[in-house]
């Protein structure tokens, strides 16, 4: 019942928003997942003005991950 309510207190604090980063200003991207949940993946965004962004919930993480790796080429 304890992962139940964890549950519930996780989908009242998701928030989507909608975020524009400038190639120019991609500095990396690494992939991670949950390791007591290997199907929740995500994408750590690094710029380089040193913040970082985590994202998850992709449609195709495999597509996703590799469209923000190559993104930096498309950057002139």
């Amino acid at each position: 019942q304890q992962k139940e309510n964890a549950r519930e207190r996780e989908r009242e604090l998701s928030v989507c928003f909608q975020v524009v980063i400038p190639l120019t200003s991609l500095q990396g991207t690494n992939r991670s997942s949950n390791p007591n949940n290997p199907a929740e993946k995500y994408i750590q965004v690094s710029t380089v003005d040193n913040h970082e962004f985590w994202f998850m919930g992709f449609v195709n993480y495999e597509k996703a991950a590799r469209n923000l790796q190559e993104a930096p080429a498309y950057a002139n």
